[in-house]
């Protein structure tokens, strides 16, 4: 999968916006499962190519 450089920001809005607005104000973090399988595969995937280029031991 292939991300832009330049991504555009969707509005948020709701029970979202209520969740996101907490989280900031008291310095904690919003995931969900999909979100943290979704950092797993991109971690996984550069250190496997940091393996086959040398750069991470």
């Amino acid at each position: 999968m292939k991300y832009p450089l330049q991504t555009q920001s969707k509005p948020v809005s709701g029970m979202a916006a209520k969740k996101l607005l907490e989280a900031i104000d008291s310095g904690r973090a919003v995931v969900n499962d999909r979100m943290i399988a979704l950092a797993k595969r991109i971690s996984a995937r550069r250190r496997r190519q940091a393996l086959k280029n040398g750069q991470f031991r």
